[in-house]
């Protein structure tokens, strides 16, 4: 991995790390989270169309991809954009950070299911172990009692990571021999035509109170997160494959915690800091970045999903 790669990956880490804080500043100033949600989408779409219009010069949907690509921009970016949203009306941004890192354990859950390949291992079953403690220490013990604002706001994050990571195993079984600008385009552009009326029809934007700061992370969280960072990451995975190309799973969740400290003032929980160590290490092993002995190397499909 080249020096080139590896400053791509931080600032893949940063962008994202930083986007959990945008959709703060944006529901604090008053807009719902399906506006959040739709903006995210209508400004990832128009900054990803150069890209897929010149992919487009050398391959096209068929009409039967294209409307996969429709119905996946449902399941792999309107529905866990707008759960992302809502669940940060329950809990701090770190904290959403960190169950966002959820999403390749979800990849190796279901990939023991779907994908003949993919055995459910010692060292996998040990790393989901450890994955969904953290988020039980995430969410505070007493999730397992009552649903608090905490545990109700981390369980939508849960829901958001299984979504996409589900959208990634079709993806891989029926979209791989289109040009992944095109792929991304289809299914963003497709997220904000189905966002847009609910969003306007709902009065989603009406009750926010618009100022340079709440401009900025719009823009910031729809250009750079969802569009840019996306053919960025593309590009990655083209270069250095699947596996290390998700290095930048674990690199999110710390900027994510930073940000939210020291720009929005949330607290450092003991929860926040053992659920965040506890993810990481279950992330870890389900990857085989972290081997028990005589374990065998993951293989390159169950690890590509990566939360965004």
């Amino acid at each position: 991995m080249s020096s080139r790669h590896l400053f791509i990956l931080f600032l893949l880490s940063v962008t994202w790390g930083a986007s959990f804080l945008f959709i703060k500043v944006q529901l604090d100033a008053g807009l719902e989270p399906l506006a959040v949600a739709s903006l995210r989408t209508l400004l990832g779409a128009a900054a990803l169309a150069p890209f897929a219009f010149a992919a487009a010069r050398t391959a096209r949907p068929t009409p039967r991809q294209a409307v996969l690509l429709a119905a996946l921009g449902l399941t792999n970016f309107a529905l866990p954009w707008t759960l992302v949203a809502v669940a940060e009306h329950h809990i701090s941004s770190g904290m959403a950070s960190i169950a966002n890192a959820t999403a390749p354990l979800w990849a190796a859950v279901l990939a023991v299911a779907f994908l003949r390949d993919e055995p459910l291992t010692l060292q996998k079953s040990l790393g989901l172990a450890f994955g969904f403690t953290g988020i039980v220490l995430l969410a505070g013990p007493a999730s397992l009692a009552h649903l608090s604002g905490e545990a109700l706001g981390v369980s939508l994050m849960l829901l958001s990571t299984l979504s996409y990571s589900s959208s990634a195993i079709v993806i891989r079984r029926t979209l791989g021999g289109l040009p992944p600008a095109l792929v991304a385009f289809g299914q963003v552009a497709a997220a904000a035509a189905a966002l847009a009326p609910p969003a306007l029809a709902t009065g989603g934007f009406s009750g926010a109170a618009w100022g340079p700061g709440v401009l900025g992370s719009a823009a910031a969280l729809g250009v750079l997160g969802s569009g840019v960072a996306v053919v960025l990451y593309m590009g990655l995975i083209q270069q250095i494959g699947a596996v290390r190309s998700t290095l930048v799973t674990y690199l999110i969740p710390p900027w994510g915690v930073m940000f939210g400290w020291a720009i929005l003032g949330e607290p450092l929980g003991w929860n926040l800091v053992a659920g965040l160590a506890v993810v990481l290490a279950g992330v870890l092993l389900v990857q085989g970045v972290i081997r028990l002995p005589l374990s065998r190397a993951p293989s390159p499909e169950g690890s590509a999903a990566a939360g965004r």
